[in-house]
C-alpha cells in the first residue's frame, strides 16, 4: 500500500512537533512545506521529504496537510490547501477572529473536505483520566480553570517582544491560550454567552493583553471561571470541578488527577509522558479520520470556531462590560 503522504506547512517548533509525529506512524510519510526555502537542505539532513509550496506536496501525492505556520497566515494556508483537494488540521488558534474562520470556510462548506484542530491537550491521558472521574463528584456547580506564567520565560533564546504572543493582531493570552478555553468547552459544554476583561500591567512592554479573566455559564448550569496571564513567574496550570458529592482537580504541568469526596483522604493519580507523546496520538486520531475512521478527541472545525468566538465575546465584553454571545459558526 502506498504511504498517505500528509504536507506539514511552517517548520517552526509546531511544525517540527507534526513532522516528528506523523514520521513515526505506520504507512505515513510526511512531507515539510517550509517557509524559508533555505531551510529545505537542513529538514532533508533530517529525513524528511521536502516540498517548495503546498502545491509542488500536493504534485507529490499528499492528500493532507497540517497548518502550523504564524496565526494571521492560517486561514490563507489552510485555504489553499483545501482548495487542493486536501483534508486539513489548523494548529490552534485557527484565527485571530472567528469571522475570518466563518468566511474562509464559506467556499469550501460543500466541497466534503475535513478541517480539524491541533488542540493537542486533549490527547493527555491526565485530562482524560479527569474526564472519566468526574462522575465520582456528581453534578458539576464550579469550575476553574487558571493558565499563568511568565512570557519571557516562554522561549529564551528568542526576544519575547518579538514574538507572535506580543503582537495585539495575533497574540495575546486569550489567543495563545486558547488551549484552556477548549478543554473546559469539550469537557463542560459551549456557553452561549460570555463575561470577561482583558487588560496590561504595562510590565511586559507589548502590544496584546497580558491577562484575561473569563466568566461563562456551561449548558448544566455550572459556573466556569477561566484566569490566564502572562505574568506570574512561578507558572500554574490547572482546572479544578466542584460537584455535589466533592472535588476533582487536573494539575497540567504536574499530569495529576487528584479526587477529594467527603469524609474521605484525597486520591491522586499521577500520569506522567512527554509533550510527543500527545503529538503521536494526535496525528493518529488525524490519519484514522484520514482513513474513514472517528475520533472523539480531535477538535473539529466547529469547536475551533466556537474556542475563537468565545474570545470574541469576551474582547466584547471588556469592552461593554455587558455578557456578550458567542457566536456560532
Amino acid at each position: 500500500m502506498d504511504a498517505l503522504r500528509v504536507a506539514v506547512v511552517g517548520t517552526g517548533s509546531a511544525g517540527m512537533h507534526h513532522l516528528r509525529a506523523l514520521r513515526v506512524l505506520e504507512g505515513v510519510r510526511p512531507v515539510a512545506v517550509p517557509l524559508r526555502p533555505a531551510r529545505r537542505p537542513e529538514l532533508e539532513g533530517m529525513g524528511f521529504e521536502t516540498a517548495e509550496s503546498l502545491a509542488q506536496a500536493a504534485r507529490l501525492g499528499a492528500k493532507a496537510c497540517v497548518v502550523a505556520t504564524d496565526t494571521l497566515r492560517h486561514m490563507r494556508d489552510a485555504s489553499e490547501a483545501l482548495s487542493l483537494g486536501m483534508d486539513v488540521l489548523v494548529e490552534k488558534p485557527m484565527a485571530p477572529e472567528a469571522s475570518q474562520v466563518r468566511e474562509a470556510w464559506r467556499p469550501f462548506s460543500g466541497s466534503g473536505r475535513k478541517v480539524f484542530v491541533g488542540c493537542v491537550l486533549r490527547f493527555s491521558k491526565s485530562l482524560n483520566r479527569f474526564r472519566e472521574l468526574l462522575v465520582e463528584i456528581g453534578p458539576v456547580h464550579s469550575v476553574g480553570v487558571e493558565c499563568r506564567s511568565f512570557l519571557p520565560d516562554w522561549r529564551p533564546q528568542r526576544p519575547y517582544r518579538q514574538s507572535y504572543s506580543a503582537r495585539a493582531e495575533e497574540g495575546g493570552v486569550l489567543r495563545d491560550l486558547i488551549h484552556e478555553i477548549d478543554y473546559a468547552g469539550w469537557t463542560f459544554g459551549w456557553p452561549e454567552a460570555a463575561y470577561g476583561l482583558l487588560g496590561s500591567t504595562g510590565r511586559l512592554g507589548i502590544e496584546a493583553e497580558e491577562w484575561a479573566e473569563l466568566v461563562w455559564e456551561t449548558p448544566a448550569s455550572a459556573v466556569v471561571s477561566v484566569g490566564l496571564d502572562y505574568l506570574t513567574p512561578a507558572p500554574r496550570r490547572r482546572m479544578c470541578a466542584a460537584g455535589e458529592r466533592g472535588t476533582l482537580e487536573w494539575d497540567v504541568l504536574g499530569q495529576t488527577v487528584t479526587l477529594s469526596l467527603g469524609g474521605r483522604p484525597p486520591s491522586r493519580e499521577t500520569l506522567p509522558e512527554g509533550s510527543d507523546a500527545l503529538f503521536v496520538r494526535q496525528a493518529e486520531g488525524f490519519v484514522e479520520v484520514l482513513r474513514g475512521g472517528r475520533n472523539s478527541r480531535l477538535a473539529s472545525l466547529e469547536d475551533g470556531f466556537r474556542a475563537l468566538a468565545v474570545c470574541d465575546a469576551v474582547r466584547a465584553s471588556s469592552d461593554t462590560h455587558r455578557r456578550e454571545v458567542v457566536q456560532g459558526l
